[in-house]
């Protein structure tokens, strides 16, 4: 047991020395390298994905540093459009105003020039959903504004993204999300952090807001027994989980939601409004959520 122990933290140091290594290489010569590069480059030392992961994360805690101060980025999978244009790493203009959205650069740190005409920036789980609203053309009803998904869980590009928008322009941000605990947990990631990632401030956005699709609109808006799902064991585990957490238990509006969500002991997700009407996600549940939040003013401190 102590010769594998030994085996096993020799690994460990060893592949700790070849990503800091790979680093100084990518700062010696200004250039950089994503996580999925760097693993293909050496796969037979690396032996999986995780492998890497793991070893990111342990040098950047080392080190006390950002992963982007080590030129090591990711491969980008989220999706932005509507109003928004910026300048990219090659400084080629880029004009978010697509039929689709365009991808997230995966250099977020090197965009500069963010110009916008929105008023917000709505931050959409799902990417059907960010399509929908695209298909729907949002803006003739709630205004000019920014979409943003993450496609489920976002990435680190997606999260610097969002908090770089916020810093450039300091637009209201509103997360759009399925009333299930995943929702409320991917909510929480881009609003205060993951808890297995390293650079937690330089990518969380606490300013965020919940819009919806809250828990409490269920029964609000009493939305059709059709469009309901019992809540499953892993449902149940995971907001048993959630609601122990620090950041979670003093947010009162999500630690109620929670609690709701386990009352009901049924989920909604967001394309489940289309029961009630086709269009009524569009046409009728945000513009009414981001009128009844338009008096609050935003600023660096946490809110709802």
């Amino acid at each position: 047991m102590m010769t594998w122990r030994l085996a096993k933290q020799r690994r460990k140091c060893l592949l700790l020395f070849h990503l800091l290594a790979k680093s100084h290489a990518l700062l010696r010569t200004n250039t950089s390298s994503t996580k999925r590069d760097i693993y293909y480059e050496d796969v037979s030392v690396w032996g999986n994905q995780t492998a890497l992961d793991k070893t990111v994360t342990q040098m950047t805690r080392l080190l006390n540093l950002p992963r982007h101060c080590l030129h090591i980025g990711a491969t980008s999978k989220g999706l932005v459009a509507g109003s928004l244009n910026f300048i990219d790493a090659d400084g080629k203009l880029v004009n978010c105003q697509s039929p689709t959205g365009i991808l997230i650069p995966n250099d977020v740190e090197n965009l500069t020039q963010f110009r916008s005409e929105a008023s917000l920036i709505l931050v959409v789980e799902k990417d059907s959903t960010f399509q929908k609203l695209i298909d729907d053309k949002i803006e003739r009803f709630v205004g000019k504004c920014i979409l943003i998904t993450g496609k489920g869980y976002p990435d680190v590009n997606t999260r610097r993204f969002l908090r770089r928008l916020w810093d450039e322009l300091q637009l209201p941000p509103l997360a759009l999300v399925d009333a299930d605990p995943h929702g409320i947990s991917i909510l929480a990631v881009y609003r205060f952090g993951s808890q297995n990632l390293e650079d937690i401030e330089h990518l969380a956005t606490p300013q965020l807001r919940y819009i919806g699709l809250q828990p409490a609109d269920i029964e609000a808006l009493q939305i059709p027994p059709q469009a309901k799902l019992p809540l499953t064991q892993r449902d149940r585990s995971l907001i048993d989980s959630l609601a122990k957490r620090p950041f979670i238990t003093e947010n009162r509006l999500l630690h109620e939601q929670l609690l709701k969500l386990r009352r009901l002991d049924c989920k909604v997700e967001i394309q489940g409004l289309t029961k009630i009407h086709p269009q009524f996600l569009s046409r009728t549940y945000l513009p009414a959520k981001i009128q009844s939040m338009s008096w609050i003013p935003v600023d660096n401190k946490p809110s709802p």
